[in-house]
């Protein structure tokens, strides 16, 4: 009887305050508490304000772009002045913000961590969360936005940058005409790519621009292999919770999505890729690829203008980067942003405006406009054109966000990635060349990180409450 009556109570309560929500006066901002501070508003109340927006190396047409959407915040909130202040150096824009004299600035992923340890950026997590359009934003964007952990955001990206697979479709067709189904080449994962370059023969290489980043190409395989599920959080994507100790933290490299990322990233840089590749920039690729060495390039959309130009007409295809035998492709964050100056003096009309900047309307805009990838799922659906363009394989990728997921390196262990990435490739090298084991390759990166960990644990997300503490 007593659990029938507290069950009672509990859904009266509920009914109570859903009908309390549903009477909230039309128009009202939404607002909403948080556990570390008082509640949020995110508006613009109209009384004055300016604002600087600091940027570096932007194109003469994004900056006119987003002078456009400056003037129509302006017709809306014609208190709030925003000037644009265009930078020569990133020294000259860090002095900015730790001046005060920035309020929004232009931040590279990789910039993130760094500058937060600065003190630099403004943490405007609660304002997101009462952001209407938030739950809109496509995957990548999110997870990019939440590149230092669980219940923070110093930045809201402006776009990503993908690599797409670039292939010679008249070879790949010419190869499948009159095969039977099962016998045909197929390109969208690496285990079939690998049968595509038996099949090809020499027209089935690779080419890829892998100097320096062969953590990255490893990174994708390892992270599509294991699944988000696997980690701990995204942002920290080399660890997960131990399967036996779930207070306990370990590394991937010591699962078995470990041993299988590394056979597969081995027979792909040997039997698929060019020779050499693992020394070649993203241009020594696109040459070789360019003069028929290959029949497939992993390289970014912007060289789609420069290959269609060098190929014979209808020569050239683009698919979406490839997925491990599992259907996915988790690969890693490198975009740019806004964040919000620590020392700005109108943080809540900054985020304001920023979230106006990248509502559906204006991002979808800017996407047309510019050539950005669209920030909110909707985006395609508002502008379709966008399918067609130069990226439209990253806007395949965009629509399939099942099978294309983000990760990315823990970059809030800040001591860790100044060294990490060169040993990285040096662990790679080495393993490539066969001076170094699997084994002692797994061994080696995992016992990098569980120091790190050691040192500075739990960095991504609040430690979870125990039951007594409820």
């Amino acid at each position: 009887m007593k659990y029938k009556k507290c069950l009672a109570l509990a859904v009266a309560l509920g009914l109570v305050l859903a009908v309390l929500a549903g009477c909230q006066p039309e128009g009202e901002e939404e607002s909403v508490a948080v556990s570390s501070g008082p509640q949020v508003t995110l508006e613009n109340t109209g009384e004055g304000a300016s604002l600087t927006v600091a940027y570096q190396g932007l194109s003469d047409d994004y900056a006119g772009a987003l002078e456009e959407i400056i003037e129509k915040y302006r017709a809306d909130f014609p208190g709030t002045e925003i000037a644009l202040a265009p930078c020569g150096s990133q020294e000259e824009m860090l002095g900015l913000l730790r001046a005060g004299k920035a309020d929004l600035a232009q931040v590279e992923g990789d910039q993130v961590a760094s500058w937060v340890d600065q003190g630099l950026l403004w943490d405007f997590y609660p304002y997101l969360q009462v952001w209407e359009e938030e739950p809109g934003l496509g995957v990548g964007i999110r997870q990019a936005a939440g590149l230092m952990g669980s219940g923070k955001a110093y930045v809201l990206p402006a776009d990503l940058r993908q690599e797409v697979l670039f292939y010679r479709a008249d070879w790949v067709d010419g190869y499948n005409e009159g095969q039977e189904d099962a016998d045909r080449a197929r390109i969208k994962t690496w285990g079939q790519l690998c049968e595509a370059r038996e099949k090809l023969g020499d027209k089935g290489r690779l080419a890829m621009g892998a100097k320096g980043r062969l953590g990255t190409y490893f990174d994708g395989i390892l992270w599509s292999r294991a699944g988000q599920g696997m980690m701990v959080h995204p942002s920290a994507a080399y660890f997960m919770k131990d399967a036996e100790e779930e207070d306990e933290i370990t590394t991937l490299f010591q699962d078995e999505a470990g041993k299988d990322a590394a056979t597969r990233f081995q027979i792909v840089m040997e039997d698929l890729a060019l020779p050499g590749c693992e020394g070649w920039t993203v241009e020594e690729a696109v040459e070789a690829f360019k003069k028929g060495e290959a029949g497939f390039l992993l390289a970014e959309s912007s060289y789609y203008g420069e290959l269609a130009g060098a190929l014979p007409e209808e020569a050239l295809g683009v698919a979406g980067f490839p997925r491990t035998d599992n259907g996915l492709c988790i690969g890693g964050l490198d975009f740019w942003g806004w964040g919000i100056g620590e020392k700005s003096g109108q943080r809540e009309v900054a985020v304001h405006f920023l979230t106006y900047l990248s509502n559906a309307d204006n991002s979808t805009h800017m996407a047309k406009t510019v050539g950005t990838l669209p920030l909110h799922r909707d985006g395609l659906l508002m502008e379709p054109s966008l399918l067609e363009g130069d990226r439209a394989a990253e806007m395949d990728m965009l629509k399939q966000s099942t099978e294309y997921q983000y990760a990315s390196r823990p970059t809030m262990y800040l001591e860790a990635m100044e060294v990490f990435p060169g040993e990285y490739e040096e662990l790679l090298g080495d393993f490539l060349a066969g001076d170094l084991g699997k084994k002692e390759l797994l061994s080696a990166l995992d016992s990098f990180w569980m120091e790190a960990y050691d040192s500075q644990p739990n960095t991504w997300a609040p430690k979870p409450k125990k039951e007594d503490e409820e």
